[in-house]
């Protein structure tokens, strides 16, 4: 008999290909980090490669120069440095997995019940390993030196879109879905734009959100900004289209 977690997980696995059919058949071959998770989540890993799968190109705008990137924000506090910790300790309240308490996680944003986690775990064979859980216990993970191809120079890097608690729901009552991503110290906002109709904007970002996006309305691009209002970043996200899924739901809202 299929065991109801491994046929869940085929099924979130299914609709993210779906999102990425096409759109991977015309970029370019791009190094990602080697994917690990706590033995307890081995069965998440093909979900999470294909969140990463859906990551979308990056713009580096005039003002890089100005700003320091995910990697220094990151990097310190793998080393040990827990002066330089991203996001805040675990509470009570946050319904992280047992695992992501373990290993000394700690909390990078949260919306709706969907949080964002972030741990390091020293491994004999690689080293520290820096590691985001994104909603429900999915883990993408790797060196630090693994991700310096994904976060050098960058200000913004979406991980993916999640799930609301159970692998079906991946939509609210709104017809919206969690995209999740981390940013660097310098980022205080990020806006969401849309190919029609007025951006998204999430305010006091601290290192990372998670910012609930209309799913029938196409995406074009994830925008970083400062607190001045400068731009630091932006990342294409005009690939992720879960409309087919809003057009599944009888309750689901239109544009």
């Amino acid at each position: 008999m299929t065991d109801p977690r491994i046929q869940l997980l085929d099924d979130l696995a299914t609709e993210f290909a779906r999102v990425a059919e096409g759109h991977e058949r015309k970029r370019h071959e791009r190094r990602f980090p080697r994917m690990v998770a706590s033995p307890a989540r081995t069965v998440a890993i093909v979900a999470s490669a294909l969140l990463l799968a859906v990551g979308g190109a990056y713009a580096v705008p005039p003002t890089r120069a100005a700003i320091d990137d995910l990697t220094a924000s990151f990097a310190g506090w793998v080393a040990g440095d827990d002066e330089q910790a991203p996001g805040t300790p675990l509470a009570p309240g946050n319904d992280a997995p047992d695992w992501v308490r373990e290993q000394g996680g700690r909390l990078i944003a949260e919306q709706n019940g969907v949080e964002l986690y972030v741990t390091r775990v020293d491994t004999a064979e690689r080293g520290t390993l820096l590691n985001f859980t994104i909603g429900d216990g999915v883990a993408i993970g790797g060196t630090i030196d693994d991700w310096r191809d994904r976060f050098d120079d960058q200000a913004v890097v979406v991980l993916g879109v999640a799930n609301f608690g159970s692998f079906r729901d991946m939509l609210d009552e709104g017809g919206r879905f969690p995209l999740l991503g981390v940013t660097a110290r310098s980022v205080d906002r990020v806006e969401l734009r849309y190919a029609q109709g007025p951006p998204l904007r999430e305010t006091d970002v601290d290192g990372g959100f998670v910012i609930l996006a209309d799913a029938m309305r196409p995406l074009t691009e994830l925008v970083a900004f400062d607190a001045a209002g400068r731009e630091l970043g932006r990342a294409d996200v005009s690939h992720i289209d879960l409309s087919y899924r809003c057009q599944q739901e009888p309750d689901c809202s239109t544009p």
